[in-house]
C-alpha cells in the first residue's frame, strides 16, 4: 500500500509522540507520565484511524513479486520468517496480557491503571500498536530522521536535569539537591530513558564518515553518560551501561585483529582497576577531593556495599517469589502487583518498610524487577514470551550484522551493519540488566518499543520482505470496500468517543485533582474539598483514584476543624471508601482506611461501631495477614471501646510481626497504663522511642494526657502538661489543664498561678478563670 499521500499526517503524529518525554506541565499534565500517556493515546488513536481508512480505500489492489523476491522469501522461511517470528511474539505478548486482563482480580484497574504510574493493559497495547505502526509506515530513509529527533529530545531532557541539579533558572525548573528527575518525574526513569539512547547514538557516531554530525553524535553520547552516572546516580542504569559496554566492545569484529586485542587488554585493565576502586571505596575513608565534590560524593555513596546490601528490593523480591507461586499462569492481572505482594508482605524483612529511594513506605506496586513485575501481573508465560522476543531479535540482529548483501563502506569493521546491530544488541542487554533492578514508565516504554520497531525494519530490510498490504486477499478488501463509508463513519464515532470519554474527560478530572492538591499545600482545606466536590459525581475511569484523593485531603484536614466537622468528614470518607471496596475489593488500603475512619467516629462517641471496625480490619487482615498497619488500627478499635485486654492481644501480635515498629510498642504502653501496668508502660515507651517513635512530640504527650486522665494518675498528668507547656508555652489550654491538675493534687497556689497565666494569654477567658479561682480554697 502507498502511504505517501498522507505521509505528513504520520510524520506529525510520530514527532509529537516522540517529543512527549519533554511534556511536564502541571496541573493539566501531572503526574508527568499521566499527561504524556493521554496525549500519546489521542495522537496514536488518530493515526490508527487514518491507517485503517487507507487500508479500506486500498480495495482491489494487488501486487506482483519478482522471482528474486520470491526466492528471498523462500530462504527466509528457513530462518523462521525473518521479522515474522519476533512480530508473532510481539502479538503473542499482546494476547497474553489481554488474557491476564480478562482473568484479572481487578479488571478495571488492569485496563487503565492509575495516573500515578500511567500503566494498564490499554497503554501497553498502545505501545505494541505504536511499534507495529512505526514498522509499517516508516521507510528506510525515514528512520535516521526519527532517531536524530529522538536524540535531540534526549539532549533537551538532559539539559533540564542539569539545570535542576545546579539550581539554574529556578523560577522555571524546580531545583533538586540530588538526583533530579528532569521532566520524567523520577531519576531512575530518566537514567533508563537515556540508557536506551546511548548505544544507538554511539553507533551513529561510528557510522558517520566525519564532519560535524559525527562530532555531535559522540558529544551527545558523552552527554548522556554524564547525566546517567553523575546526575541521576542510578545504580541500575550504571550496571546496565557497564554490561552494554562490555558486550559492545568485546564482541565487535574489528577489521584489524591487533586493534581488537589492544582494546580488550585495555578493557581488562580498566575492569581490574574498577574492582580495586570499588574495594578501596568500601574499605577506606573517601579521599578529600571526593568529599569536596558533590557529584563524586553522590556516586560513591550509591556504590557503597552497605548501601547496596540494605536495598529494599531484595526483600521485595522474596515477597514477590512467594506471591508468584499462587498465580503463575496469568498472574494477578496488569497493575495488580500489590494484591499478591500484600498477601505475602513480611514486615520483618530488611528495609521492606522503605521503597527504593529510601522513602518510608511499605506499599509496593512494582517489584523493581522486570521478571517479577511481568510474571506476577501477567504470568510466567508472559515473561517467557517477553524474553523470547528480545532473544529472537538479538539473534536476528546477530545475523544481520554479517549479511554481505546489505553493507555500507566503513572504516570500523568488515561488516558495517555490525555498528547498528551491535548498538541495538548492547542497548537491549543494558536495558534488561537495568530493569532487573527497576521498571518501565512511559518514556522508557516509548523508546524500547521504537527500538523493537527499528529492529523489525532492519531485519525485514535485510531480506527485502517489508510487508505489503496488497497481500491481503482482494476478496476481503472488496467486500469491506463496499461498506467503507459506514465502516469509516463507525470508526470515526468510536474514535471521538474514545478520545473524549477515556482521555479528555479523565484529563480534565485529574486537572481538578491537582488543583485541589495545590490548595491543600496552601493550607486551604475548605477550598481543596470544594474543588473536588465539583467533580466527585463525574463518572470516568478515574473514579477510584478521585475518591482516594478526596480521602487523602480529608486525612490532612480532619483534625483542623471542629468536632462536628471531624465527624462529618469521617462519615464522608467512609461512604467514599465503601464505594471503592465495591470496585476494588482486593485493595488492602481501602479496608484499613475504612477501619481507621470508623475509629474516628468511635473516638467521637459512637461506641456501637466496634463491630463495623472489626469487620473492616478483618477484611484487611485477610488480604495482608502481616500488615502491621492493620493491627495498629485494630488496637485502637479495642482501646477506644474499652476492651483493653483485646487491645493488648492485638498489640502483642503487632510487636511479634516486627518489633522494630515503634508505634506497636507505643500503643502497648497506652494499654498498659489503662490496665495500671505502670512499669511495663514505662519500659514500652522507652522501647518505642528507641525504635523511631516520636515519644516527645506534642501528639504523643496529648495521648498520654488522655489516658492518664482516664485512670486519674494526676502525678503523671502533671509531668505531661509540664512537657506540653515546654513545647507550646503560649497555649492557654495546657496552662488551664495544668491548673486543674494542681487543684486535684492540692497545690492550690500553683493552680492559682497557672490560672492567672491563662488570663494573660487569653483575656477572653476571664469569666472562666474567675469561676475556677472561686473553687480554690
Amino acid at each position: 500500500m502507498n502511504f505517501n499521500r498522507l505521509k505528513w499526517v504520520y510524520w506529525v503524529g510520530f514527532f509529537i509522540i516522540l517529543a512527549l518525554p519533554l511534556l511536564n506541565l502541571p496541573p493539566w499534565f501531572s503526574p508527568p507520565d499521566w499527561g504524556k500517556t493521554i496525549v500519546f493515546r489521542i495522537v496514536l488513536s488518530i493515526l490508527i484511524f487514518v491507517f485503517l481508512c487507507q487500508i479500506l480505500n486500498s480495495r482491489g489492489q494487488t501486487s506482483t513479486r519478482t522471482s528474486t523476491r520470491t526466492s528471498t522469501r523462500t530462504s527466509t522461511k528457513k530462518d523462521l520468517g525473518g521479522y515474522k517470528l519476533p512480530l508473532y511474539l510481539l502479538l503473542a505478548l499482546f494476547g497474553i496480557f489481554f488474557l491476564a486482563t480478562i482473568f484479572s482480580l481487578d479488571r478495571n484497574f488492569s485496563l487503565w491503571g492509575s495516573p500515578y504510574r500511567s500503566g494498564g493493559f490499554v497503554n501497553f497495547a498502545f505501545y505494541i500498536i505504536f511499534a507495529i505502526l512505526a514498522f509499517l509506515i516508516l521507510e528506510k530513509n525515514d528512520w535516521q530522521k526519527i532517531w536524530d529527533f529522538v536524540i535531540l529530545i534526549g539532549i533537551l531532557v538532559s539539559i533540564i536535569a542539569i539545570l535542576q541539579q545546579f539550581g539554574l533558572i529556578s523560577k522555571i525548573f524546580i531545583p533538586y539537591e540530588t538526583r533530579p528527575p528532569s521532566t520524567l518525574g523520577n531519576p531512575i526513569m530518566l537514567a533508563i530513558y537515556l540508557l536506551l539512547l546511548s548505544f544507538l547514538t554511539l553507533s551513529f557516531g561510528l557510522k558517520e564518515k566525519g564532519g560535524i554530525k559525527k562530532f555531535l553524535y559522540f558529544l551527545s553520547f558523552l552527554f548522556f553518560l554524564f547525566v546517567i552516572i553523575f546526575i541521576t546516580v542510578t545504580r541500575a542504569a550504571i550496571i546496565g551501561l557497564a554490561v552494554g559496554f562490555l558486550y559492545f566492545l568485546f564482541f565487535y569484529p574489528f577489521k584489524k585483529r591487533s586493534i581488537s586485542l589492544v582494546l580488550r587488554i585495555i578493557i581488562f585493565i580498566l575492569f581490574v582497576f574498577g574492582i580495586y576502586g570499588f574495594y578501596y571505596i568500601n574499605t577506606r575513608p573517601l579521599p578529600q577531593f571526593i568529599q569536596e565534590n558533590k557529584l563524586l560524593v553522590g556516586v560513591t555513596q550509591r556504590i557503597l556495599i552497605k548501601n547496596i546490601l540494605s536495598d529494599a528490593r531484595f526483600s521485595a523480591w522474596k515477597v514477590s517469589w512467594q506471591a508468584l507461586k499462587d498465580r503463575p499462569v496469568l498472574g494477578y492481572g496488569p497493575e495488580n502487583f500489590s494484591i499478591g505482594f500484600d498477601k505475602y508482605y513480611d514486615p520483618s524483612l530488611p528495609g521492606i518498610g522503605k521503597s527504593p529511594g529510601d522513602f518510608p513506605s511499605g506499599w509496593w506496586d512494582r517489584a523493581h524487577n522486570f521478571i517479577f513485575d511481568i510474571s506476577l501481573t501477567a504470568g510466567v508465560p508472559a515473561l517467557i514470551i517477553y524474553l523470547c522476543l528480545f532473544g529472537i531479535l538479538f539473534w536476528q540482529l546477530q545475523k544481520l550484522k554479517y549479511n554481505p548483501n546489505l553493507q555500507i563502506k566503513s572504516e570500523c569493521s568488515e561488516y558495517p551493519n555490525t555498528i547498528t546491530g551491535q548498538g541495538i544488541q548492547a542497548t537491549f542487554l543494558a536495558y534488561l540488566v537495568a530493569n532487573f533492578f527497576s521498571f518501565d514508565a512511559f518514556s522508557t516504554y516509548l523508546i524500547s518499543f521504537l527500538l523493537i520497531a527499528y529492529s523489525f525494519h532492519l531485519i525485514s530490510d535485510s531480506v527485502s520482505q517489508k510487508p505489503e498490504f496488497e497481500n491481503v486477499p482482494s476478496v476481503i478488501l472488496n467486500k469491506l470496500g463496499r461498506y467503507k463509508g459506514p465502516i469509516m463513519l463507525l470508526l470515526f464515532i468510536f474514535l471521538v468517543w474514545f478520545i473524549w470519554f477515556f482521555n479528555i474527560k479523565p484529563l480534565t478530572i485529574n486537572k481538578e485533582i491537582r488543583i485541589s492538591s495545590s490548595l491543600l499545600q496552601k493550607q486551604d482545606c475548605r477550598g481543596a474539598l470544594v474543588q473536588l466536590d465539583k467533580i466527585l459525581d463525574s463518572h470516568s475511569v478515574l473514579d477510584n483514584y478521585l475518591r482516594l484523593n478526596y480521602i487523602d485531603i480529608i486525612n490532612e484536614c480532619l483534625y483542623r476543624g471542629t468536632e462536628t466537622t471531624q465527624v462529618l468528614l469521617a462519615e464522608k470518607a467512609i461512604k467514599l471508601l465503601e464505594k471503592n471496596t465495591e470496585t476494588q475489593p482486593y485493595f488492602t488500603r481501602n479496608w484499613i482506611l475504612l477501619g481507621n475512619y470508623t475509629n474516628v467516629l468511635i473516638e467521637k462517641g459512637e461506641k456501637d461501631l466496634k463491630d463495623e471496625a472489626n469487620y473492616y480490619f478483618e477484611k484487611a487482615n485477610e488480604l495482608s495477614p502481616k500488615r502491621q498497619e492493620v493491627f495498629v488500627g485494630w488496637i485502637k478499635t479495642y482501646y477506644l471501646t474499652g476492651d483493653y485486654l483485646g487491645a493488648k492481644e492485638k498489640a502483642q501480635k503487632c510487636i511479634d510481626l516486627n518489633p522494630r515498629l515503634g508505634e506497636c510498642w507505643w500503643l502497648m504502653a497506652l494499654v498498659n497504663i489503662s490496665l495500671s501496668e505502670e512499669e511495663k508502660a514505662e519500659e514500652n515507651i522507652e522501647i518505642a522511642g528507641k525504635n523511631g517513635y516520636s515519644i516527645y512530640s506534642e501528639d504523643s504527650f496529648l495521648q498520654l494526657a488522655n489516658v492518664y486522665s482516664k485512670v486519674k494518675n494526676y502525678q503523671k498528668l502533671l509531668e505531661v502538661y509540664q512537657e506540653l507547656i515546654k513545647i507550646k508555652p503560649s497555649e492557654p489550654r495546657y496552662h488551664s489543664s495544668l491548673a486543674t491538675v494542681y487543684k486535684e493534687i492540692g497545690q492550690f497556689e500553683k493552680a492559682r498561678e497557672e490560672a492567672l497565666t491563662v488570663l494573660k494569654l487569653a483575656p477572653n477567658l476571664q469569666k472562666e478563670v474567675k469561676a475556677f479561682l472561686k473553687t480554690l480554697p
